[in-house]
């Protein structure tokens, strides 16, 4: 984008802050709270005088919640929001701010904010303007003669405020009209990837974070079937008979909240994206989740259904589950409806040091259907870090581009991954397949 000229003038602080309130205000920022809280942050602190607070470890500790003195060289989280702020500034620019009179940026290398004036596209024309003719004088007789008489003058008031009143309501009428294509051109300019998480962590909705329950897998082990979730649902987990000889680790398995790190650093990752309103944001051990709070809100679940039982809650929307079958002790991922090409089955190939393993995508309807949820999942470890990484690489834009039309909702989808798996590591993954759930509704 080019950017819009300005003039050297700078405007007063009061301006500036009307400015920012406009920008934080628009279409382009409402929806993601923590850039906003960054302009914001940076905004104030220079309006104030402080600009000299306005660096790197400061931004961390005070907008991003980093502790004191953290180390900045490992993590980025600041320079990598600035980039962001500074694309969506200039997204903004383009779209509802490219009539605005001030112009805010962050040059790089910096995070201090510049206000400035916009320069007049069109200069205003020298010398003094041509004089207005005034009329000559109607004569005295002439306006007795057009006066009209008083009981039609009533119907001329009458007449007239409903011409008047008319004349509002199509205004009114095209100012909406204006606004509303105008929200929509914004919209359509916001990156798809951007809608996504949007979607995912929408500020009207409290979004939950459930990590898997790790010790779970290890309570199907002893008992030798999976736990099912309606027995998860309703506790009834908790009076199943312990192995033999194995009652004293049952009871800490059924009283410890245990999930495993690479879920936890999911979980941070995801905290990170731009779109997250922490205040509406939830972090919740699959346990202690109820079924109605899964209906009212917007969900992502982590790990299979052996280890998040709720996944099974969204199996009407999707075509890919993640098995396991505890006579072979092989995990596998089915697929209900297999297109051209597809198989029904793709099971893990190798031992627990190195193998195949498969990661699993999945964007659907909330239970309630008026938003969206994510699960992400696979048959290993290994394959469930390569479904969230593939979410976070750029790999994910073009991918949301391919199956995207313009100017519609982004459509909910499933799609299956394969990766190699090395001492619990993931690497070389890829999209074997994937499925586009038009049965389903979709979500902006």
């Amino acid at each position: 984008m080019i950017a819009p000229r300005t003039v050297a003038e700078t405007p007063s602080v009061e301006q500036q802050r009307r400015q920012v309130e406009r920008i934080l205000a628009s279409v382009t920022f409402r929806k993601s709270h923590k850039l906003a809280s960054f302009l914001r942050f940076i905004c104030e602190q220079t309006q104030k005088g402080k600009t000299s607070s306005i660096h790197e470890q400061n931004i961390g500790v005070e907008v991003f919640g980093r502790t004191e003195g953290y180390h900045i060289g490992e993590d980025s989280i600041v320079r990598s929001q600035a980039r962001f702020l500074r694309l969506r500034l200039q997204e903004y620019y383009s779209t509802e701010g490219k009539e605005d009179a001030i112009v805010l940026t962050i040059p790089k290398g910096s995070y201090v904010p510049e206000f400035q004036f916009r320069e007049p596209e069109v200069a205003a024309t020298a010398g003094a303007s041509a004089p207005i003719p005034v009329p000559s004088a109607v004569p005295v007789q002439v306006l007795a003669e057009l006066e009209p008489e008083p009981g039609s003058r009533r119907h001329i008031y009458i007449r007239t405020a409903i011409a008047i009143g008319v004349g509002l309501v199509l205004c009114l009428a095209m100012i909406a009209g204006w606004r509303l294509r105008l929200a929509d051109r914004a919209a359509a300019h916001v990156p798809l990837d951007q809608r996504f998480w949007a979607s995912i962590f929408d500020p009207q909705r409290t979004t939950i974070l459930v990590p898997a329950d790790s010790s779970l897998v290890l309570m199907d082990e002893f008992i030798g079937r999976e736990i099912q979730l309606p027995d998860y649902m309703t506790k009834h987990y908790r009076e199943l008979t312990p192995p033999k000889g194995m009652e004293h680790l049952w009871q800490v398995l059924l009283t410890s909240q245990y999930t495993n790190v690479a879920d936890l650093r999911m979980v941070s990752a995801l905290q990170r994206i731009p779109e997250v309103d922490h205040s509406k944001t939830q972090i919740r051990f699959a346990r202690d989740v109820s079924l109605s709070e899964l209906k009212q809100n917007n969900v992502i679940l982590i790990g299979s259904a052996r280890a998040n039982p709720w996944v099974d809650l969204f199996e009407p929307f999707g075509r890919f589950r993640v098995g396991y079958d505890p006579l072979t002790r092989v995990n596998m991922v089915q697929n209900r409806d297999p297109g051209p090409g597809e198989k029904s089955e793709y099971v893990e190939i190798g031992d627990d040091r190195e193998h195949l393993a498969y990661g699993v995508v999945a964007y659907l309807p909330s239970l309630d259907t008026r938003s969206s949820s994510l699960l992400i999942g696979g048959t290993s470890k290994a394959g469930t870090e390569a479904a969230a990484e593939f979410l976070l690489s750029p790999d994910f834009l073009p991918f949301l581009k391919k199956i995207s039309q313009e100017g519609r909702a982004i459509p909910h989808f499933e799609l299956l991954l394969s990766a190699q798996n090395l001492n619990g590591t993931s690497y070389q993954s890829n999209v074997l397949c994937y499925h586009v759930l038009t049965g389903a509704p979709s979500s902006r």
